[in-house]
């Protein structure tokens, strides 16, 4: 391993580790205030899976690699149909049993959740492959 991917390795092991302190952090603080916001509580959390996504798929990022390409475009498909199953499953809930969501948190609740299936796909398929 090269001393850069070394750097890039421990760098993002340590921002994790900042991270999910801060995010301990701001749960323990909202719990002594006798409130626990959802969203205001896992944001610094949300802010872990791209962290751990460049730590797991770093080592195999080149574009040149035909395998890597063969990686983002499965986890690009298999992502984008988990997403249109997942949509359709929350306008069925939605319609059938209204939540008190404002829009701003469903869109980022949608984005998160894109988020999330592209960076667990691709960490699934860069194992796989």
């Amino acid at each position: 391993m090269k001393p850069s991917e070394k750097f890039t390795t421990w760098f993002l092991i340590a921002l994790m580790i900042i991270i999910g302190f801060w995010g301990l952090a701001r749960v323990i603080s909202q719990l002594q205030h006798g409130e626990l916001g959802w969203f205001a509580a896992l944001l610094p959390f949300m802010m872990l899976i791209p962290l751990f996504y460049n730590l797991m798929v770093f080592p195999h990022w080149d574009m040149k690699d035909e395998r890597w390409r063969r990686i983002i475009e499965g986890s690009s498909f298999f992502s984008s149909q988990i997403f249109i199953l997942v949509l359709a499953g929350l306008i069925l809930v939605l319609a059938t049993y209204p939540t008190n969501w404002t829009a701003l948190q469903a869109v980022l609740a949608i984005f998160v959740f894109f988020g999330l299936t592209n960076a667990v796909t691709t960490i699934v398929l860069t194992k796989r492959m």
